[in-house]
């Protein structure tokens, strides 16, 4: 028994410690004309889909839950939003040559259709942001449109 609650008091401790570690914050002081919105002019309808679905772990700005305060989830959420970051950044798009702008466009579509995103780990604690069947068609229409611009 006092093995036990040495291991319990242990972890209560590492626990404790953890909370004084923090993960940067996914929060940009770019101003928002850089944004994916404002750069390909999105409509409203679009832009509601990408803040509830996308932009959390795609954007240069997250909006964080309550629980993203506490470690360990504060560094599984900064490691998780660096590498969506890495793989899309929609506010870095415009940033893009043609081509590869395109190439993304075709990879998000890919990603929609495929019901690759969101990922279900986002929606377990974001069931909202689940894509309908009109939403993915909203999203495909629209970037098939930019692919061609």
């Amino acid at each position: 028994m006092k093995t036990l609650l040495k291991i319990a008091v242990g972890i209560l401790v590492v626990m404790v410690l953890l909370q004084f570690i923090t993960a940067p914050k996914n929060v940009s002081a770019v101003s928002d004309s850089k944004s994916f919105v404002k750069t390909f002019n999105t409509p409203k309808g679009v832009e509601s889909i990408l803040h509830k679905s996308c932009f959390d772990c795609h954007s240069n700005n997250t909006e964080y839950p309550w629980y993203a305060n506490i470690q360990p989830v504060e560094m599984f959420l900064a490691k998780h939003i660096k590498e969506g970051k890495e793989k899309l950044n929609f506010d870095e798009l415009n940033d893009l040559g043609k081509r590869q702008r395109r190439s993304k466009f075709t990879g998000i579509i890919e990603q929609i259709e495929q019901d690759k995103m969101p990922l279900n780990s986002y929606l377990w604690m974001h069931p909202n942001a689940h894509l309908s069947e009109k939403d993915k068609s909203v999203l495909i229409q629209y970037f098939e449109t930019l692919k061609v611009k």
